[in-house]
């Protein structure tokens, strides 16, 4: 009965994401157009309404992980090679083909390892990369870094 509350209050965290009825422009804006900006803030923080759910602390942005994550997402667009996990993050998740934030997470939400990680207790701090490439074979490609304290 546990997992299907936190289901529902998952949903209806995103239901209350609304602005003009949908979810916020910035989990549902595409990727999959040249220049277009990731509103990173909101992506963690529907991370973040689920780690809620699960009664685990929020996730801050790193600066550090941020930059290494877009690093390793424009790298992995270009090879269409998943990276390895830096140093840098203690745990990594990673995506291709999905067009906007809200289906990236829908997916790692619906993985149970990717899932398990976003909840995970001992990660505090967390970067965001996603990358597009027209002629790749997924076009857009997404890295999410997790880290356990402020040196990352």
């Amino acid at each position: 009965m546990k997992p299907f509350l936190a289901a529902c209050l998952v949903a209806l965290t995103l239901a209350a994401c609304t602005n003009g009825g949908g979810l916020a422009p910035g989990l549902v804006a595409r990727m999959d157009i040249p220049g277009a900006q990731l509103d990173k803030a909101e992506a963690i923080n529907i991370i973040n309404q689920l780690r809620t759910s699960k009664n685990t602390s929020p996730l801050v942005l790193s600066a550090n992980l941020n930059a290494k994550a877009q690093s390793l997402a424009e790298k992995y667009a270009q090879t269409g090679n998943a990276p390895k996990r830096p140093k840098e993050a203690k745990a990594m998740r990673v995506s291709a083909g999905y067009a906007n934030f809200a289906e990236t997470f829908s997916g790692w939400r619906g993985t149970k390892a990717d899932a398990n990680a976003l909840a995970d207790e001992n990660y505090k701090k967390a970067g965001l990369g996603v990358a597009y490439s027209a002629t790749s074979t997924y076009g857009v490609y997404w890295v999410l870094l997790l880290g356990e304290n402020d040196t990352q």
